[in-house]
């Protein structure tokens, strides 16, 4: 933590700037090691303060390790005539308030602790590692329980409890169990349609575990699977196989992005993969690095991605195949089995 918090000081420094604060709750926690609303971090070239409601100050006193201070609308008034930057993602009514202080410049600082969290430590990779043991286990869990007659609401019910009883906080979102032709949908919502014979099942979840996420997600055939379904599948899984072979430090986004679409494309079915390769893990299930063709991030050791292509067929099926994914110096290192 006292490792994160100077880099944080030598990024002050050098956009010369007296302190800075973020209400961000993810990079909160990246800080202070607590996370609640209503609260906000500051730092400035030699300390931090954790500024919290006074109903969250006892948990915060015992779960952060910084300074805390309760919240107060005198806070920035002992700043008069310094420079404090402040994160993106600030809603516009906290906006409007800290312009109305008077004295203190505030200047918006695109990504400054978002770049730091790119890459994991130790501490950061050991629990994304357990996340994702969690994760393997229930959809190892799911395939004893993926039968004709069960919903997808009740599959997805029972993961979720699978998980928290796994040592798992939560889920990481809302977990996606997709059947026949709802498979077709990347993002469907479980609904109370009951799994068939012969139906594509497709099963996307993740686990927080000390703040931190995993995501994976299998695809599960019922029954005689077509001539079609047995093709797509079997393209996914080497697109995916390509992709995964690329990554390593000093490897764009782009290049990850290109060998699992490209693949997809020259068999046929390029119009049909309509997202990303995947995205960046850790406090939050989205976070940077994007892992698609828009992006210019080179990946870098200790970076912890995604890697899900899929193909969806309108009205008929999906296929999606993914994996939490360690960058390393020498390539990297599947966390998710």
């Amino acid at each position: 933590m006292n490792f994160r918090i100077k880099s944080l000081q030598k990024r002050i420094v050098s956009k010369k700037l007296d302190g800075f604060v973020s209400f961000n709750p993810s990079n909160i926690f990246y800080l202070a090691g607590f996370r609640a609303e209503n609260s906000f971090v500051f730092i400035s070239r030699k300390d931090i303060i954790l500024v919290v409601s006074e109903v969250n100050y006892p948990s915060a006193k015992k779960h952060s390790g910084c300074k805390i201070q309760i919240a107060n609308d005198s806070f920035f008034k002992k700043y008069k005539n310094k420079k404090i930057g402040f994160d993106n993602g600030i809603s516009v009514a906290r906006l409007e308030k800290l312009k109305k202080i008077r004295g203190v410049k505030f200047e918006s600082c695109s990504n400054f602790i978002e770049d730091l969290r790119l890459i994991k430590d130790q501490s950061e990779i050991k629990k994304i590692k357990t996340a994702c043991k969690i994760s393997s286990a229930a959809i190892e869990f799911a395939e004893g329980k993926i039968k004709t007659g069960i919903t997808e609401k009740e599959l997805a019910d029972e993961l979720e409890y699978f998980l928290r009883r796994g040592g798992a906080e939560k889920s990481a979102f809302d977990i996606i169990v997709a059947s026949g032709k709802n498979s077709a949908d990347p993002h469907h919502k479980p609904t109370v349609r009951k799994i068939q014979k012969n139906d594509i099942v497709i099963i996307d979840l993740g686990c927080v575990y000390q703040g931190y996420n995993s995501d994976l997600t299998r695809t599960f055939f019922l029954g005689k699977i077509s001539k079609l379904a047995k093709n797509i599948f079997k393209i996914v899984k080497e697109a995916q196989k390509k992709a995964i072979n690329v990554i390593k430090h000093g490897i764009s986004c782009k290049e990850v992005d290109f060998a699992a679409r490209n693949f997809i494309r020259k068999n046929g079915f390029g119009k049909y993969f309509i997202h990303g390769t995947g995205h960046g893990v850790g406090i939050d299930i989205h976070e940077e690095p994007s892992v698609s063709a828009k992006t210019e991030v080179i990946l870098k050791a200790g970076m912890i991605v995604t890697v899900e292509p899929g193909i969806y067929i309108p009205d008929k099926f999906g296929v999606r195949m993914e994996d939490t994914i360690l960058v390393t110096k020498s390539g990297c290192e599947v966390l998710t089995k």
